[in-house]
């Protein structure tokens, strides 16, 4: 038996929400909102070969959801485009972090 809101869309748990821009640019990269993985490891992972990235996407390592539009043992799989800006931005302030912790005084960087 179904409950009275299984027809709504199950909210996404993105540490931070990409910018509308960020959507944007990447949609002009690839051309979909879903973005085949391949594509990705070349664009993005290129350091990786495939089987390694395979292996790596949708765990601790890359935490991306992986999904996919058919039921079929040779399906497609992809990234959503929402996933990978959340997943950029994500990156980009972990960075932020910590450099701002390296250049702290209390981390024996030099204050400006």
């Amino acid at each position: 038996m179904s409950k009275p809101n299984d027809h709504l869309q199950h909210p996404l748990r993105l540490a931070l929400a990409p910018p509308p821009d960020a959507l944007e640019r990447l949609f002009r990269v690839f051309g979909d909102e879903l973005i085949p993985l391949e594509q990705l490891r070349a664009r993005y992972f290129r350091n990786m070969n495939a089987e390694t990235f395979k292996v790596a996407i949708g765990t601790e390592r890359i935490p991306l959801p992986v999904t996919t539009v058919v039921t079929s043992n040779k399906r497609q799989q992809y990234v959503h485009l929402r996933h990978l800006a959340a997943y950029i931005e994500e990156r980009a302030w972990l960075a932020d972090e910590e450099l701002a912790r390296r250049l702290s005084p209390q981390a024996g960087g030099k204050p400006e």
